[in-house]
């Protein structure tokens, strides 16, 4: 058997961050752009159930290398802030409640109905790592949505 060359192997997951009250965006009271525009501010953290989803990745993956022949595995967690490398979401969710939800059922604002959001800012979670064809999906009914409301006059 001849000796393994010098090639190294990297595993990574990006796993779901569940929804939380504590993450929000707001405009901040007391911070302006140069325009005078109110800065945004994002409140976003890890909470408990992302430390043990992050453990059970790097529990369950190292095994697996390691049954699979893979040697000298080692793990560790870079610590990165959330937004750092994935796809967080909901940031202007959809809902039936204006007192919950920025936009409605078509990704329209509640409070602004020439503004429509089709981007994961729409969506508090998704299971899926590339969700774009669901934003072009999202964003094609909106708009067919929005063209209908001008026809109305609604818009």
């Amino acid at each position: 058997m001849s000796e393994a060359g010098p090639w190294k192997m990297y595993m990574y997951m990006q796993g779901e961050t569940v929804p939380k009250e504590t993450n929000h965006v707001r405009l901040s009271t007391d911070k302006k752009d140069q325009w005078g525009i109110p800065l945004l501010v994002t409140s976003v953290d890890y909470d408990n159930n992302d430390e043990k989803l992050l453990q059970d990745f790097l529990t369950q993956g190292s095994e697996m290398l390691d049954k699979s022949g893979v040697k000298e595995v080692r793990t560790y967690d870079n610590h990165w802030a959330p937004g750092r490398d994935i796809h967080e979401m909901g940031g202007c969710r959809m809902g039936k409640d204006p007192r919950t939800s920025l936009l409605n059922k078509w990704n329209q604002f509640h409070q602004c109905k020439n503004v429509f959001v089709t981007d994961g800012a729409c969506m508090t979670s998704t299971g899926n790592q590339s969700p774009s064809i669901l934003y072009m999906a999202l964003t094609a009914r909106a708009a067919t949505h929005a063209v209908e409301e001008m026809k109305r006059g609604n818009l």
